[in-house]
C-alpha cells in the first residue's frame, strides 16, 4: 500500500513539473511589445541614409533630417552643392538614397540612367533680383544691369539651377549680351550669390526668395515682374541606388507630411499642395 502511494506521489510530481516548464517554453517563445520597440530602435540606430541636397536648401533639410532622427532613430548624412556637382557624385559613385535638387529639371541625368525610383514635387523655388540694404546703386529694373557701374553675380548656368535661370531670363529680355559685360562673378551655388551682395563685392544678383529671407538684414528685393515666369519647383527622389529603401521611404515620405511642411513654411518656402 505504501509502495503505491509513494509511486503516485512520484508521478504526480513529475507532472507539475512537466507542466511548469512547458508554460515557462511558450512564454519565452512569444517577443512582448516592448521587446518589438526596442528591436526596431536598435535596428534604426544602425541605420543610415545618404542625402544629396541643393546647397541652397541646407537650412530646411537639415532642421528636416534632424526632426527625422529624432522620430526613428535613423541616422542622415547630406551632401551638400550645386546640381551638377551632386549630378556627377551620384553617377560616379553609385551611392546614395535621397536626392533633392533645387528644380525638378534637374533630375534628367539620373532619369535617363534610369536612376530614379520614385520623385515627388515638394516646395517652390521663386527667384528674385536683390541688392545691398537701401539700394545704394539705385537698380530699380531688370534693364539697369547692363548699366556700366554695376556689378551683376549670378550663378553658374552650367553648375545650377540659379545660374541657368539668369541666362534664359536675361536672354528672353534681349539683355545677356549687355549684362554679361558687367558680371563679376559665376558662383557654384546660390549661397555665395548672398555673400557677394551682403559683402558689398557685388551690386546685384538673381537668387531664390528664401535666400534672401537669410540675410533681409543686408538685402532687399527689387520688383521684378519678369521672373514671375521663371518659378521652379524643388523635387525629392528615391534613388534605386539605395541600399536602404525602406528607411529611405520613410524620409522620401516625412518630408512632405504635415510636420516637415510646418519646417519648410518655417524657413520661407512655399510647399506645393498636391490634390
Amino acid at each position: 500500500m505504501n509502495k503505491k502511494i509513494t509511486i503516485l506521489l512520484i508521478t504526480s510530481l513529475l507532472i507539475i513539473l512537466l507542466s511548469g516548464c512547458g508554460s515557462t517554453n511558450i512564454e519565452q517563445s512569444i517577443p512582448s511589445e516592448s521587446a518589438n520597440q526596442s528591436e526596431q530602435s536598435i535596428n534604426n540606430e544602425n541605420t543610415s541614409l545618404l542625402i544629396y541636397s541643393g546647397a541652397g536648401l541646407s537650412k530646411p533639410v537639415e532642421d528636416i533630417g534632424a526632426t527625422f532622427k529624432e522620430k526613428t532613430g535613423i541616422d542622415v548624412t547630406f551632401v551638400f552643392g550645386g546640381s551638377a556637382q551632386l549630378n556627377s557624385q551620384i553617377l560616379l559613385t553609385k551611392k546614395g538614397d535621397i536626392y533633392l535638387p533645387g528644380d525638378i529639371g534637374e533630375l534628367k541625368p539620373l532619369t535617363e540612367k534610369e536612376l530614379i525610383l520614385d520623385s515627388k514635387q515638394v516646395v517652390y523655388h521663386i527667384p528674385v533680383l536683390v541688392v545691398a540694404k537701401g539700394n545704394p546703386k539705385g537698380i530699380h529694373s531688370l534693364a539697369d544691369l547692363q548699366k556700366k557701374d554695376i556689378k551683376v553675380a549670378l550663378g553658374d548656368s552650367e553648375a545650377n539651377p540659379i545660374g541657368k535661370l539668369a541666362n534664359k531670363l536675361l536672354d528672353k529680355n534681349g539683355l545677356l549680351s549687355e549684362v554679361e559685360e558687367n558680371i563679376v562673378v559665376r558662383t557654384s551655388t546660390v549661397n555665395e550669390l548672398v555673400l557677394y551682395v551682403s559683402e558689398n563685392q557685388a551690386d546685384v544678383a538673381i537668387i531664390w526668395e528664401e535666400n534672401y529671407h537669410h540675410a533681409e538684414k543686408k538685402l532687399e528685393i527689387v520688383d521684378t515682374p519678369e521672373l514671375k515666369d521663371f518659378i521652379k519647383t524643388v523635387p525629392v527622389a528615391l534613388l534605386q541606388l539605395s541600399e536602404e529603401k525602406e528607411a529611405a521611404q520613410k524620409f522620401y515620405d516625412f518630408i512632405t507630411d504635415t510636420e516637415a511642411t510646418s519646417i519648410w513654411e518655417k524657413w520661407g518656402y512655399q510647399p506645393v499642395k498636391v490634390d
